[in-house]
């Protein structure tokens, strides 16, 4: 769990007591392969900081999935929209490999605001990391190719990107799985 303390004091200080505070608030939660962690269509009631392995956010839709983001190490991850309003996710949240992941529920993190000096600051951590990345995405789509999207995507992450099915980087990169084939043989 000091990952994550570790991670937060990049941004802003932590004292000994807000930590004290924060670490009871959070569990720990280990996922096998492929393990669901939010369904479609149920309220998303937690944000998950990933420890270890690759977490995936997903649309599921009849022809095909569409891949919307990855959680890798040092990252947080939740299908967001739906814990802000507690409508139901549009999203799957599911373990793209083993990983362990610190769960922090929505009235816990209500609490942290209340209870310490910098549980504001975790939160706005979380919001603005959430809109930093959609808007990059977003501006990615907008910009580069798909070779580069998944370049990108490599230069990233060249470990955790081997562990990741062909289909769910294509479907992240924004092509079939055949043109990724292409698209990975031409730059080997």
């Amino acid at each position: 769990m000091g990952d994550l303390r570790k991670y937060l004091e990049q941004y802003f200080i932590v004292s000994d007591k807000d930590w004290s505070y924060i670490n009871s608030k959070l569990s720990l939660v280990n996922c096998v392969k492929n393990e669901i962690l939010t369904l479609p269509d149920v309220v998303e009631v937690k944000v998950y900081f990933v420890l270890e392995g690759i977490i995936r956010l997903y649309y599921e839709g009849e022809s095909r999935d569409v891949t919307i983001n990855f959680g890798f190490p040092n990252s947080f991850i939740s299908s967001y929209s739906s814990f802000l309003t507690s409508k139901p996710s549009e999203f799957k949240l599911e373990a793209s490999i083993k990983a362990q992941l610190l769960a922090l529920k929505k009235e816990d993190l209500e609490r942290i605001y209340l209870n310490t000096t910098c549980g504001n600051a975790l939160g706005r951590l979380f919001s603005e990391q959430q809109f930093l990345y959609h808007s990059q995405r977003e501006t990615d789509f907008m910009t580069l190719s798909p070779t580069e999207r998944y370049l990108d995507l490599f230069e990233n992450q060249p470990l955790l990107i081997k562990e990741i099915p062909l289909k769910y980087l294509a479907s992240y990169v924004g092509v079939t799985p055949q043109a990724l084939s292409r698209i990975r043989a031409k730059i080997s």
